[in-house]
């Protein structure tokens, strides 16, 4: 309001992304809305967008890889939009092909499946038990029931399915031990890396 436009509030529930309601679908009608009555709106459709996975192709892709001075064996993450996993993906791969990207998925995400077995899919989200929540899971921010134009993108090795207990065990552990206050897709993340590192190590038959 600092900077002149008015604020709205609109609540969406809970519902998949075919719903009209869904809040993605509301926030492009809403936008075509206010455009038609000439005001300027724009939706930034941050899950389709293709600057999302561009920004970090040439930014933060460009960035681990410069401070990292291209020695790692494998980049690992979650997924919200799918945006950074793509750009980054690409860009470590553009420079190193053998570098590995793992995905990090909590419950009742359906991109575990759809990196391990190439169909987006979750038995947590068949209809007849599917919750009122879309995902089974306190890990905020990470995890989606459908492929976006970021995420497919993403150029993704392998993937791991990890429950909301570990991850929040390990963010208690990383503040503890680590001082490092993170929240729980943060955690999930660290959680995840610390497998894949101790897998690599075991493959690779480093101490």
């Amino acid at each position: 309001e600092a900077f002149g436009p008015s604020v709205s509030v609109r609540v969406a529930r809970a519902s998949s992304i075919a719903s009209p309601g869904h809040y993605v679908n509301e926030a492009r009608r809403l936008a075509r809305e206010l455009r038609a009555n000439g005001e300027r709106a724009t939706c930034t459709d941050q899950f389709e967008n293709d600057v999302n996975w561009r920004a970090h192709l040439d930014g933060t892709g460009r960035e681990i890889w410069r401070q990292t001075a291209g020695r790692l064996d494998a980049f690992v993450m979650s997924a919200g939009t799918g945006g950074t996993i793509a750009g980054v993906s690409r860009a470590l791969k553009s420079r190193n092909p053998a570098i590995a990207v793992y995905l990090a998925d909590p419950p009742g995400s359906a991109l575990f499946a759809r990196v391990k077995y190439g169909v987006c899919y979750s038995a947590r989200q068949e209809e007849r038990t599917v919750r009122r929540h879309r995902y089974d899971t306190i890990l905020d921010g990470v995890g989606l029931d459908r492929l976006t134009a970021n995420f497919a993108r993403a150029l993704v090795d392998d993937a791991l399915s990890l429950d909301d207990a570990h991850a929040l065990v390990y963010a208690h552990y990383l503040l503890r031990f680590e001082g490092l206050f993170l929240g729980s897709s943060a955690a999930l993340n660290c959680l995840a890396a610390v497998r894949v590192a101790n897998h690599l190590r075991a493959r690779l038959g480093r101490p």
